[in-house]
């Protein structure tokens, strides 16, 4: 971990509503704030970086006749 630490402390990051909301959700289910709020960021960086398909149907190629 890097020095600093207490720049990223959730506490100076949330208002205290929102601290309040995952201070309960993280309660409800057994670990700590900072480790819900780091898989909620693992897991948006993960659906925003997952491939994805291009829609509609391939096209093959085909050369000109000359």
């Amino acid at each position: 971990m890097s020095a600093n630490n207490t720049d990223m402390a959730l506490e100076h990051l949330l208002n205290d509503e929102d601290l309040e909301l995952l201070t309960h959700m993280a309660h409800e289910l057994g670990i700590t704030p900072a480790e819900l709020a780091k898989k909620g960021i693992q897991d948006t960086i993960t659906k925003r970086t997952r491939p994805r398909s291009m829609p509609g149907t391939v096209q093959p190629f085909r050369r000109r006749a000359e």
